[in-house]
């Protein structure tokens, strides 16, 4: 009976644990996704602009559902106590897959150059951390997440969204009678959050820098 009930518990905790790792999974799959609706409407920016507008809204609204199980997965892994090794893993991996892929299209199809360098500085503070984790990681030894680098990835999942929406406001602004108050307004909150995401990219960076040679 002992057996049977731990069997039991087990397959429990089992299922648990796996709600938040699905929503992590669902969010990588989605990155592609977006990535590929991103460069689809930048063909069909100039040939048909309402299509590409339609393109770009669905990509928004996509990216805003995997950025929310961003949220959902850490909420119902500590609801549930399902917190593992291999969900936590696979969380910081998907939101950097998801952004990454969202900037790399968005920089090839539509973003102005000075967003591209912030998308730059952003995804090569990325590259450099992992490199910092991977390597201390060798040594037995972690490097915890700062609260600036919370604040980075909230910020330049924002930008992101901005963004999207402001490339499906400009294009159907002529067709759905927008404000061009409105289409201007999402793009400086663009350029705003994509900067602010790239100055605490730069200081979470050397944050985390800091705390590893004072470590050694």
């Amino acid at each position: 009976m002992t057996s049977s009930t731990t069997t039991n518990a087990d397959a429990a905790a089992g299922r648990k644990s796996t709600i938040p790792i699905l929503l992590t999974v669902f969010r990588i799959v989605m990155a592609p996704v977006i990535a590929g609706l991103v460069l689809w409407a930048a063909t069909q920016a100039h040939a048909d602009p309402l299509l590409a507008g339609f393109v770009y809204a669905l990509a928004l609204i996509l990216f805003v559902i995997a950025a929310l199980t961003d949220w959902l997965d850490g909420y119902l892994a500590r609801k549930l106590d399902a917190v593992t090794p291999l969900g936590a893993a696979l969380d910081h991996a998907a939101d950097k897959v998801l952004v990454t892929c969202a900037l790399v299209a968005l920089a090839y199809a539509a973003l102005p150059m000075m967003l591209v360098a912030a998308s730059v500085i952003i995804l090569g503070r990325d590259v450099a951390v992992a490199g910092l984790r991977e390597g201390i990681s060798a040594q037995g030894k972690t490097l915890p997440v700062s609260q600036l680098g919370k604040w980075k990835a909230a910020a330049e999942m924002a930008g992101v969204g901005a963004f999207l929406a402001f490339q499906a406001a400009a294009l159907l602004a002529a067709s759905f009678s927008l404000p061009i108050s409105f289409v201007i307004g999402l793009d400086w909150a663009a350029r705003v959050l994509l900067w602010s995401a790239a100055a605490l990219a730069l200081v979470s960076g050397a944050q985390y820098l800091g705390a590893l040679l004072k470590r050694d």
